[in-house]
C-alpha cells in the first residue's frame, strides 16, 4: 500500500511539474504576445502621424522651376524641359489636388478633375481639357491646353478658399481668373501670348499654393487623430 501510494504521489508530482512547466510557457507566450501588441499598436500610432500625402507628393523648387516629385513644371528659353516631364508635372499635380479634396470631402464645382499620369485632364461637362501637350504647331492653335489649366486654377481656388472657412488657413498667391501673383505682379496662367517666364512664374506659383494647402491638410488631419 505504502508503495503504491509512493507510485501515485510520484506520479502525481511528474503531472504538477507538467503543467507547472506548461503554465509558464504559456505565460512566456502571453508575454511574448503582450509585447508584439504593444508594438503593433506603437507602429499604427506611428503610421497613423505619418500622413500619406507628405510621402507621395514632394512639392518643391529648382531655381525658376516649382518641382513636383522631382518633375519640372514649366519650360524657358534657356531651360528646354522635354514637354513630357511638364506632363508628367501636371499629371501629379492634378493628381494631389484631388487626393486632398477627397480626404477633405471637397466637391469642385463645374469640374471634375481626372488625373491619369502624363495624359491627365479635366472635365467640364462633356468637354475634355487636357493638361498635357506634345508641344509643336499645334500648340499653338488648340486652345483648350490653355482652358485646361485655366480650369485647374480655377478648382485650386476652390479648394484653398475651402481650406479658408475652416479659419486660419491664408495661401500666399491670390487668384484672379487665369492669373495668379501679389502685389509685385500677376502672372498668366495662359501659354498662348504669354512668354515662357512668366508662365512658368505662373506654374511656380501654383505649386507653392498647392503645397501650403498640402501642409494645412497634413496638419488638420493630425490634429484630428489625436483627438
Amino acid at each position: 500500500k505504502q508503495w503504491y501510494q509512493r507510485r501515485v504521489a510520484i506520479t502525481a508530482g511528474r503531472e504538477i511539474n507538467k503543467y507547472e512547466h506548461r503554465i509558464a510557457e504559456v505565460k512566456a507566450q502571453s508575454n511574448c504576445l503582450d509585447d508584439e501588441l504593444k508594438y503593433a499598436e506603437k507602429q499604427l500610432e506611428r503610421l497613423k502621424k505619418t500622413n500619406v500625402y507628405n510621402a507621395v507628393f514632394h512639392i518643391w523648387h529648382e531655381g525658376h522651376f516649382g518641382t513636383i516629385n522631382g518633375y519640372r513644371l514649366g519650360r524657358l528659353p534657356t531651360f528646354n524641359v522635354e514637354w513630357e516631364e511638364v506632363n508628367a508635372a501636371w499629371g501629379q499635380t492634378a493628381l494631389c489636388l484631388q487626393s486632398l479634396a477627397n480626404g477633405t470631402g471637397h466637391i469642385f464645382q463645374k469640374y471634375q478633375i481626372v488625373p491619369f499620369g502624363s495624359t491627365s485632364y479635366i472635365l467640364d461637362g462633356e468637354n475634355k481639357l487636357p493638361l498635357y501637350t506634345n508641344g509643336g504647331l499645334r500648340l499653338f492653335w488648340d486652345a483648350k491646353y490653355d482652358q485646361g489649366m485655366v480650369a485647374f486654377l480655377d478648382c485650386l481656388k476652390q479648394f484653398l478658399d475651402f481650406l479658408e472657412k475652416k479659419g486660419s488657413f491664408r495661401y500666399p498667391y491670390k487668384i484672379d481668373k487665369s492669373k495668379i501673383g501679389d502685389q509685385k505682379g500677376f502672372y498668366s496662367i495662359k501659354l498662348h501670348f504669354n512668354s515662357e517666364e512668366q508662365w512658368t512664374k505662373s506654374l511656380k506659383y501654383t505649386l507653392t499654393n498647392l503645397k501650403w494647402a498640402l501642409t494645412f491638410v497634413v496638419q488638420y488631419k493630425l490634429a484630428k487623430t489625436s483627438d
